[in-house]
């Protein structure tokens, strides 16, 4: 978190805000959801889980760990059924634990604002040895030769004999829930596993809303980067940025004077004003088509993107990562003004902008590309360093701004009637089943 990355996003009930409340209260709830009940089946069954810990204590379970007489104990309650697991009873050294997290205020980012925070530990029982390595060791010490040159029936005889070494791997996962707003966050763009978080929320009472980028246009992604571009400035600066990389080394090429347009050339291959006085760079990765009927090529380079743009009069951008610019003025410490351009989000545009097998609207390759100078300076000026809590909580109400923007751009550039719908907003799915099955598929 709080840097580049790949968000998932869900609709929140926010009616759902006090069971919630309630259920993170209830410690005979949240043992069982913990990241220490987790771990405990992982080893106990050799089976993947998904625990919870609080925002500030992504190990909070190493941290307080329960004593290992009580792991088995713990292990078979939280594996147990929810019928099953309300006639049992555990023992207070487990439930008294400060391993895992049992009190409304351990989640939430916020004093007055209903945000919460969480990490969502992904445990995977898995080989951890280099077990082509370990068969190649008892080659050589058994038939004194190379795996690769056995027989069928030796190679057979030392895969018998070739035993790994297993042990728990552990993944951590941010996730955040705005009940202001009504949206979930959960950075991972694994299906599979964002599909087991939204079940572990849902059986803390949170109301999980499937939802996708919505808009009524067939190819819209592609519509907008194509608009930007029809509409970009520096273009004669592109063009000849372009040329000079197809006959000169990147470090032959002299940089320009003007540090603002070297800046645009050197990272964009377009650079567009919007009605809301910010501007939208696009860069690679990009997916330019040359003509309606061939396929995608795919560039990095910003000048080979100019390049191939250039190359037919009916080329066009499939995809590409957009970044939003503002032109801020500052005075330097002789009294003298200046400008420049503060990148403040980026975020990758293509057609892989929904999960919709899981109901998730995506946001790839996203950063808030100015968040941690930010934080660094008022940190400089104010001689103060932010709680855990503030830096959760700032980074979500960038976020969140940040998604409103680029919701309020893309109405814009698609020029659509204040009638229209467009942003993310509800799928019409009948079943959690059927996202299950989806899922799994």
């Amino acid at each position: 978190m709080f840097g580049r990355g790949a968000w998932a996003i869900f609709g929140l009930g926010k009616e759902s805000l006090e069971t919630f409340r309630t259920m993170v209260e209830d410690r005979a709830v949240m043992v069982a959801a913990s990241q220490m009940a987790a771990s405990a089946i992982t080893r106990y069954s050799k089976a993947d889980t998904i625990g919870l810990n609080p925002f500030s204590g992504p190990r909070l379970d190493e941290e307080h760990p329960v004593g290992a007489d009580h792991e088995a104990e713990l292990a078979g309650y939280a594996a147990s059924e929810l019928e099953d697991r309300s006639k049992l009873t555990l023992p207070d050294d487990i439930l008294n634990c400060e391993g895992y997290g049992s009190t409304e205020p351990q989640f939430r980012i916020h004093p007055n604002m209903p945000w919460y925070g969480l990490w969502a530990v992904v445990n995977e029982w898995k080989d951890v040895s280099d077990v082509a390595s370990i068969r190649e060791q008892r080659s050589y010490r058994l038939l004194e030769r190379p795996y690769k040159f056995l027989q069928a029936i030796d190679k057979k005889t030392v895969e018998e004999d070739t035993i790994g070494t297993t042990a728990a791997i552990r993944k951590q996962i941010p996730v955040l829930l705005d009940f202001n707003d009504g949206r979930i966050y959960i950075e991972n763009t694994n299906k599979k596993l964002i599909y087991m978080i939204t079940v572990r929320l849902r059986q803390l009472g949170v109301d999980v809303i499937a939802v996708a980028w919505t808009y009524p246009r067939p190819n819209w992604p592609a519509d907008i980067l194509n608009k930007l571009y029809e509409q970009t400035q520096y273009q004669r600066d592109f063009q000849k940025r372009a040329e000079e990389a197809s006959r000169f080394k990147a470090s032959e090429i002299e940089k320009l004077e003007d540090r603002e347009l070297e800046s645009i050339v050197a990272n964009f291959f377009s650079m567009t004003q919007l009605g809301t006085d910010l501007w939208i760079g696009i860069s690679g990765p990009a997916q330019i088509r040359l003509h309606s009927a061939s396929p995608p090529i795919g560039v990095r380079a910003a000048t080979s993107a100019t390049t191939l743009l250039g190359m037919t009069s009916d080329a066009t951008i499939l995809s590409g990562a957009i970044t939003f610019q503002e032109i801020v003025s500052g005075t330097s410490k002789k009294g003298g003004e200046y400008t420049f351009r503060k990148n403040l989000l980026c975020v990758d545009l293509n057609d892989r902008i929904n999960i919709t097998e899981i109901g998730a609207a995506m946001m790839r390759g996203f950063d808030l590309s100015a968040f941690r100078k930010d934080i660094l300076r008022d940190i400089r000026y104010t001689k103060e360093v932010p709680t855990i809590e503030q830096f959760w909580g700032n980074w979500l109400h960038e976020m969140s701004n940040a998604l409103r923007t680029v919701e309020m751009t893309f109405r814009e550039l698609l020029a659509l009637e204040r009638s229209e719908e467009g942003g993310i907003l509800p799928m019409q799915i009948s079943t959690t089943e059927a996202l299950l099955e989806a899922a799994n598929a």
